[in-house]
């Protein structure tokens, strides 16, 4: 199942310098394509996959084609004349080619097909480096939202214990509270304000952390958008996803290529140690006539001709190839279990990731409908304690719910939103896009 990505459409926290200035607010998405763009993990991951495409290129070209040289030499010096000499008549030249059209142990299929592996493993590579840009990127940007979001909560906290204190000191004034009451609603009071100290204080380095990874001033404001409406996710989530996983998720399709990539290299050490079957095609011709050497050409100038051959390396009556054969199909073994291990992981990953998601849903549509009564019972509490009817207990009792459910709120807004993003990154979705 591909999970929507949410609608966002709500702006929190957003500083009135930026709103003056007119900037553009971050979506999770555009946060995402800043930090990639800005990212220097991404630029080295594109130089590497830019490096294996070229290597790939000249691989095919080097197997698929001839190989030219072209040589000139001359002698400086010989016992025939002693003079230390360049002249043009010493001088010879020659141009070749050479074209290995089989070879059972590596021939030029083997080579193209090694290379093909080597560059699909590097562009997976270089799309596990952005998906866990993006990740990372993710979780900068909600660790800003909790903290603006607990900002506002203990800003809100503390507007409750200030009317708390004002009507407790006022009641004390016309007799109807106690000096222990004022005393313990003024300490209330100033806890709150120390709250909000501690969340603007983490506010703060939550932004520092998110402009440090797109490059900008580390106390530059910036505004913010996230959906606080639950995405329309059907639960519970496809027993399908497991399969997707399975044929999409990135890391799992690199171990499966670096796997065929052992199975070429190992069939090509068996072969190297059997009977070497060779065919070459060459094509060679001396005096070209460079340098101040005559052209001449006649009988077998050019050389051309197309050879086999075949040669036996077997060392110590086959004992060395014997040794070897065992090591390279060990290799093999070991990386077939390695696979094995790694799908057997994921699955257990991807369905445990999905009961995650369902506890996430579930807490969230809870934590929303908590906030939305304590909010009413709080308020009702003031109203009630401003007119002396509700005791300093209760109101305390509300209020602390009222913080507690809020930054619990805030909390699994961030859960949620960062595990469906762990999840499509488990089925193998570029979550960057």
């Amino acid at each position: 199942m591909r999970i929507p990505a949410a609608a966002f459409v709500l702006t929190l926290c957003c500083s009135a310098a930026a709103a003056l200035a007119g900037d553009a607010a971050f979506t999770p998405r555009a946060y995402i394509a800043a930090v990639l763009k800005a990212s220097p993990a991404i630029a080295r991951a594109e130089l590497a996959l830019s490096r294996a495409k070229n290597e790939y290129r000249a691989a095919v070209l080097d197997a698929a084609l001839p190989s030219f040289t072209l040589s000139l030499s001359g002698s400086l010096y010989d016992d025939a004349d002693t003079r230390l000499r360049l002249e043009r008549g010493d001088f010879t030249s020659s141009l070749s080619a050479s074209w290995n059209l089989y070879d059972s142990a590596s021939g030029p299929a083997s080579r193209i097909r090694t290379a093909r592996l080597d560059y699909e493993q590097a562009e997976l590579t270089f799309f596990i480096a952005k998906q866990d840009e993006a990740l990372k990127a993710l979780g900068r940007f909600y660790a800003l939202y909790a903290a603006r979001g607990r900002v506002a909560a203990a800003k809100a906290n503390l507007a409750s214990r200030e009317r708390q204190y004002k009507d407790t000191n006022d009641q004390y004034q016309s007799g109807t509270r106690s000096k222990i009451e004022v005393m313990q609603s003024e300490g209330d009071k100033l806890q709150s304000e120390l709250s909000l100290a501690q969340a603007d204080t983490a506010g703060i380095k939550a932004l520092m952390a998110l402009n440090e990874l797109i490059n900008a001033d580390p106390v530059a404001t910036a505004s913010i958008e996230v959906s606080t409406s639950v995405p329309d996710i059907s639960l519970p989530l496809p027993a399908g996803d497991v399969a997707r996983a399975m044929d999409n998720n990135f890391s799992l399709r690199r171990r499966r290529l670096a796997l065929d990539r052992t199975r070429v290299t190992t069939r090509n050490s068996v072969a190297a140690e059997l009977p070497r079957l060779r065919l070459d095609a060459s094509w060679a011709k001396s005096g070209l006539g460079i340098g101040g050497e005559p052209a001449y050409g006649g009988a077998g100038n050019p050389d051309y001709g197309l050879r086999a051959s075949v040669s036996f390396p077997f060392g110590f009556f086959w004992a060395q190839n014997a040794l070897e054969l065992r090591r390279t199909r060990d290799s093999l073994s070991s990386a077939e279990a390695d696979l094995r291990d790694a799908e057997r992981a994921l699955r257990t990953e991807v369905l445990t990731a999905q009961k995650e998601i369902e506890l996430q849903v579930k807490s969230r549509n809870l934590l929303e409908f908590q906030v939305k009564t304590q909010q009413e019972s709080t308020g009702n509490l003031l109203s009630e304690y401003s007119l002396g009817g509700a005791n300093m207990l209760q109101l305390d009792t509300a209020q602390t719910k009222l913080l507690d459910s809020t930054n619990g709120r805030i909390a699994a807004v961030n859960a949620l939103d960062l595990a469906l993003a762990d999840y499509r990154a488990l089925l193998g979705e570029k979550i960057w896009e």
